[in-house]
């Protein structure tokens, strides 16, 4: 019998008010690859990327580590998960772009839950649409990037 397994693990870490690092592992059986990207709060500003590829199937892959430097200096807005996929994942590795975009996504998404789970500590009767509605209207970029405008 075949099998397959393949473990993606993404975290992200608050280092101060204003800065966010989001690391990612993608392993299986093919490929394994890191990233570590370090994120400016709340102005959604990629400060750093760093790369390591541990195991890939072309000798395209490892082009990533230097291509993902180019992302340095992007803002997470709604023209960079394809702005990561076609610079860095055309001219590098598409694991590791799509490994980035899910970082990206995560930190997100993680934010959102760090603020309502602090608002619903403050407040157990909090009215959560309302809450939603506040939440982007203070980060309008993140309510662009998810695509939920």
């Amino acid at each position: 019998m075949l099998a397959y397994s393949r473990t993606k693990s993404i975290g992200v870490q608050m280092q101060g008010p204003g800065r966010r690092v989001v690391s990612g592992i993608l392993e299986d059986e093919m490929y394994g690859m890191e990233c570590q990207i370090a994120v400016s709060w709340p102005e959604l500003v990629i400060e750093s990327v760093q790369a390591r590829m541990k195991r890939f199937t072309t000798t395209r892959c490892p082009r990533a580590m230097e291509v993902f430097t180019l992302a340095e200096g992007w803002k997470l807005d709604h023209e960079l998960d394809g702005r990561i996929k076609k610079e860095i994942g055309r001219n590098g590795c598409r694991h590791m772009a799509i490994l980035m975009v899910d970082c990206c996504r995560s930190l997100a998404r993680a934010e959102f839950t760090r603020e309502l789970r602090s608002a619903l500590e403050k407040d157990p009767t909090l009215d959560k649409s309302e809450f939603v509605t506040l939440f982007f209207e203070r980060y309008p970029t993140l309510k662009s990037y998810l695509n939920l405008q």
